[in-house]
């Protein structure tokens, strides 16, 4: 067995037949004098200090929940809701803009922001269209924004030298081997974990894992093999490994079993309500005073003139044929109490589904839904629920919302370019003495429209 040390002795790895294992050493730098590196007086007097949670279960996988199955229940959740796929996409379409740019930073400007200035390498092109960099940008920014995770793959050349490819895991389907002494060993995917898999059987492979905190480009240079996991996520209070996405309180919160309750209450109420709009009450004194002796008909007879009446009621009530028709009713003297009596009582039944049952509730629903998710909904252009609106903003207000949202979203877009970042530095790509830096291209931010009339052109 061999093991293989970065320059500053700090980190050594090796292979252990299932993946590779990289251990932190505990030495400083300053002590072991690695080139590159600080030493002496100016190397950090310490490593960063780390904890671990405590192992769960008797399996070597860390489990993402306590099922081990979350992702596949958020996934679930997301399908059933007709806001959150919507949004989610939406918020990445944003995030991407323009798509991803590389060049080198030549400076500052007035107000302390890097100048940018995009370049055109043809090895950068050929890396670019290899990895298909459009679909690794987009794909990691819908895990981030989904579940706060995401897991980049980085492919090594045969011979170590060149990064040659990078790709996005889909985040559902990797899981962390258990961290062991500070280490993480590695992440283990598998699609069918919702399907008993296991991190040893046919459909799983392990990928040593990159520490994206510590000197990740020296840890590529010392490892072994050729396939390394860069993890992503966006940090949440109290989680060591798997990160919680803030729009997940509102799955936690029940709001999102209101929503999904709402329309299942209304479609079965379609499906099974007795669709009456009028209710006939009749008064029994009205059958002998119309067909003289009723006792003494049978009760064919009787059932036969009760639909002929039926049939007469339902052909002046019903249908727009009916609209603005006059009805009549009558009076009739009861023999037995001797009173003049109302002949028949003609009720309207209330429609439930047409005064908007439950409307309110779907519209309260939506709004924690679109807040849980930092989304206001006029930038959706929809309005769901009754009377949600769209604020008071007017047209302008999805203009600021639009550009609000753009320029606070920089942690999200630095995190999928921190991997190629680290490829440029790898693959040793500058322009001068200037690494290669990535930047997503932003969007075209959305200006006001002149106010002011242009004059008229005279000739």
């Amino acid at each position: 067995m061999s093991v293989v040390f970065n320059n500053d002795l700090t980190v050594g790895y090796t292979e252990n037949g299932t993946g590779g294992i990289a251990v932190r050493t505990g030495l400083s730098m300053a002590a072991t004098g690695g080139a590159g590196n600080p030493t002496g007086g100016d190397a950090p007097g310490a490593t960063p200090t780390t904890s671990v949670k405590k192992d769960t279960g008797s399996d070597d996988i860390a489990p993402w929940g306590e099922d081990n199955l979350f992702p596949q229940a958020v996934i679930k959740d997301i399908e059933r809701n007709t806001i959150l796929p919507a949004v989610l996409e939406k918020k990445t379409s944003m995030m991407y803009g323009g798509g991803l740019v590389y060049g080198i930073i030549t400076g500052k400007d007035k107000d302390g922001r890097p100048v940018f200035e995009a370049q055109s390498i043809s090895e950068i092109d050929e890396f670019f269209e290899y990895s298909r960099l459009d679909r690794y940008a987009f794909e990691g920014l819908l895990d981030i924004n989904t579940f706060a995770n995401a897991f980049p793959e980085i492919i090594l050349s045969k011979n170590r030298q060149k990064v040659k490819l990078i790709t996005i895991q889909e985040a559902a389907w990797c899981r962390y081997l258990k961290v062991k002494k500070g280490v993480l060993p590695g992440v283990v995917i598998n699609a069918n974990w919702d399907n008993g898999g296991t991190s040893k059987d046919e459909n799983a492979t392990t990928v040593p894992v990159l520490d994206p905190y510590f000197d990740a480009v020296g840890n590529l240079r010392a490892a072994k093999g050729w396939k390394f996991i860069y993890p992503l996520s966006i940090p949440s209070p109290d989680k060591a490994l798997y990160q919680l996405a803030a729009w997940n309180a509102v799955r936690r919160s029940g709001w999102l079993d209101v929503a999904a309750a709402i329309p299942e209450f209304k479609r079965m109420l379609f499906k099974n309500q007795l669709s009456v709009k009028y209710i006939i009450e009749v008064h029994s004194a009205y059958w002998e005073w119309k067909y003289g002796d009723w006792d003494g008909l049978s009760r064919d007879e009787k059932k036969q003139l009760l639909e002929e009446e039926i049939k007469a009621f339902n052909d002046v009530m019903q249908g727009t044929n009916g609209a603005g028709k006059t009805v009549m009713t009558t009076t009739i003297v009861d023999k037995k109490t001797n009173q003049e009596v109302a002949a028949f009582k003609i009720t309207a039944v209330d429609d439930k589904l047409k005064d908007g049952l439950h409307i309110e509730d779907s519209n309260e629903a939506s709004t924690h839904t679109y807040t849980a998710l930092s989304m206001p909904p006029s930038l959706m252009g929809v309005s769901p629920g009754k009377s949600m609106g769209d604020g008071a903003g007017g047209g302008s207000e999805p203009r600021v919302l639009f550009n609000n949202f753009v320029s606070t979203s920089q942690f999200q877009l630095d995190l999928l370019t921190a991997p190629l970042n680290l490829i440029s530095k790898y693959n040793g790509w500058k322009v001068g003495d200037k690494y290669i830096v990535w930047r997503f291209l932003n969007p075209f931010v959305m200006e006001m429209p002149e106010s002011k009339p242009k004059q008229q052109e005279s000739k």
